[in-house]
């Protein structure tokens, strides 16, 4: 008996639990999948989910110095500039100059001017236009280096620039229809004319159909000149070939925007580009602009602090702006892979408006600013 009665609420223990089994799986059943995130943790690496349309969050961790290979390096400092009263424009252009003759080592550097400590005033400004230079000062405390722009002049106090003399090889159309947003493949006619190493731009037209497509044609108002225009606002995504396999090209960086056949589609352009200057570097000082303290919104005096334009693999790390009207740094568009690092920026000087106090700028490619 006593075991009849265990076997029956063994049953019974049985038939509820497979029913209870039963319901789960079918609620499990029932369940929609869930969808993986845009973008998640994995293996010690991050994994980027495609949308429906092969739409992906881009890689950018191939931004700043290098694109993200490398460690901004130390450069041996080759000539020391004593800080002195008076301008200091000369002498210390000449320090630029001297190293820019010299040539480069191993790893692409000539080697790096060292400011002493101390007040350098600088009446006109300084240019750097040569690769591999670096311009270091002592620190940026009480004791460290001040580069010190005088005078009521507007112009940049340290200028990175290379040559205007890019030249553009040939270009092949892209064949896909659509390349999506976070790819760095593209298939394109002509393959056989590309080889890694090459420098292309992905050129994305600016056709009315993207434009209308956009609602910017017009921004109200009554005011028509606002609206965009074809060819205002092309994309141009300078990239280097890694590989190319057939018509299949392999770009070092993805794309930010999809380059569409509904949207004038687009083409990789190649070209050569001798005078852009690189490896170059700004570094742990202070860079200041005088100006009138009678008048706080004083604008007569230095705008930007370092501009950098014509330019690849550079850098402004440990830098404090004070003064400045504009910007503490300014990339311009024909700038790319630059890092700004552990930078302040305090106290501007001009009145409050348009093209002001556009603290860290960029209009370039694959900048970093941390």
């Amino acid at each position: 008996m006593l075991n009849h009665h265990l076997s029956s609420i063994s049953l019974r223990a049985a038939l509820l639990a497979g029913f209870s089994l039963f319901v789960l799986a079918d609620l499990n059943a029932q369940k929609p999948a869930r969808p993986l995130h845009p973008v998640r943790w994995e293996q010690g690496r991050l994994m980027y989910q495609p949308d429906s349309v092969g739409d992906r969050i881009p890689d950018y961790s191939h931004a700043g110095y290098m694109g993200g290979d490398a460690d901004i390096p130390l450069v041996k400092a080759v000539v020391y500039v004593a800080a002195r009263p008076g301008d200091a424009t000369l002498r210390i252009q000449a320090a630029i100059d001297h190293i820019s003759g010299l040539p480069t080592d191993a790893s692409g550097f000539r080697g790096a001017v060292l400011l002493g400590p101390g007040r350098h005033d600088v009446a006109g400004s300084l240019k750097i236009t040569v690769s591999g230079v670096v311009l270091r000062g002592s620190g940026v405390g009480a004791k460290g280096t001040i580069l010190r722009g005088t005078g009521r002049s507007r112009e940049t106090l340290v200028r990175i620039v290379g040559r205007t003399d890019r030249r553009e090889l040939f270009r092949v159309p892209v064949t896909v229809g659509r390349v999506p947003v976070g790819s760095m493949q593209v298939r394109v006619n002509d393959g056989h004319l590309l080889k890694p190493g090459d420098q292309v731009i992905l050129h994305r037209p600016s056709v009315q159909s993207w434009i209308d497509a956009l609602g910017t044609g017009h921004f109200g108002g009554g005011i028509t000149a606002l609206g965009w225009k074809p060819g205002d606002h092309d994309l141009r995504f300078d990239r280097t070939v890694v590989s190319v396999e057939g018509n299949e090209v392999l770009l070092d960086a993805p794309i930010t925007t999809a380059i569409d056949s509904l949207y004038g589609g687009g083409q990789l352009i190649s070209y050569e580009w001798p005078g852009r200057v690189e490896r170059i570097g700004i570094e742990n000082l202070s860079l200041e602009s005088a100006h009138d303290p009678k008048l706080p919104k004083d604008e007569d005096h230095r705008w930007m602090a370092v501009t950098v334009e014509k330019a690849r693999d550079a850098w402004v790390r440990q830098v404090v702006f004070r003064g400045f009207a504009g910007s503490a740094v300014m990339v311009l568009s024909t700038a790319k892979r630059l890092t700004v690092e552990d930078c302040i920026s305090e106290s501007p000087v001009s009145e409050v408006g348009g093209e002001r106090r556009n603290t860290f700028f960029t209009e370039g490619q694959q900048t970093l600013f941390q």
